[in-house]
């Protein structure tokens, strides 16, 4: 687990927050508002990103910083997925539970009747939609979403460079590996990187606003209801915090 403060101080820290009020908060934590449109949201300009994508500003300013900082040492980091509003990750979401998209090379809907098992099965790696980080504008999939890739020499270089100065931006890693810190949520991704200084405000409201009753909207709510989704919004790297 990470065990550091960031070095990277924002000209106005946690900026982005301040104009919010409580309405506006809410929203943006459960991912209901266009990103497109919002006015603390910026466009990511095309040479850290692979499409049209969004972030807070604060957060975008720290990672084009900790993007450059990695050229200068020849690691390319691009962002594959940033702020996600509640239909996109929805679209996400159902397309694991009925079979559209597979996972380990399986349609969910056709091997796992049983619909428990189906959701945990999702669970592994998507949240479900109002729940998930990508909402908040602050939090980024790096390079690759895929495990292998972090296998490779490529990889392995971004990931251990990412371990090492990541946090001097104000970035850390969401999910690391389980262990006794972490033996529970979502499994490890080393692509997930989550801008902290306002993250934290995200997650705290988040917390405690928490109530199943409030999962709702999308296919396999009912049996997301019936999971302890709470430990796996609660099973993260807090970032020295």
């Amino acid at each position: 687990m990470v065990n550091a403060q960031a070095d990277y101080i924002p000209e106005e820290t946690a900026n982005d927050l301040k104009h919010f009020d409580h309405i506006q908060l809410k929203n943006i934590i459960h991912g209901k508002f266009d990103p497109a449109v919002h006015s603390a949201f910026v466009k990511i300009d095309s040479f850290y990103s692979f499409k049209e994508m969004y972030m807070l500003s604060e957060a975008y300013d720290a990672f084009v910083a900790m993007a450059n900082a990695a050229a200068k040492d020849s690691i390319n980091l691009k962002i594959v997925s940033a702020t996600r509003d509640f239909e996109h990750q929805k679209t996400l979401w159902e397309n694991k539970w009925t079979g559209k998209t597979k996972v380990d090379g399986k349609k969910l809907n056709l091997v796992l009747r049983d619909v428990i098992r189906r959701a945990v099965k999702i669970l592994e790696y998507t949240a479900p939609p109002g729940y998930t980080r990508h909402h908040w504008g602050t939090d980024i999939d790096l390079n690759s979403v895929e495990p292998e890739y972090f296998e490779t020499d490529e990889g392995i270089k971004v990931y251990q460079w990412l371990s090492i100065h990541a946090v001097e931006f104000g970035f850390c890693q969401t999910y690391p590996a389980k262990d006794e810190n972490r033996p529970h949520g979502f499994n490890e991704e080393k692509w997930h990187w989550s801008y902290f200084p306002i993250s934290k405000t995200f997650w705290e409201d988040q917390i405690s606003q928490f109530s199943s009753r409030n999962i709702s909207d999308f296919k396999g709510a009912n049996a997301v209801k019936k999971i302890k989704l709470l430990n796996y919004l609660t099973s993260i790297n807090h970032c020295g915090n």
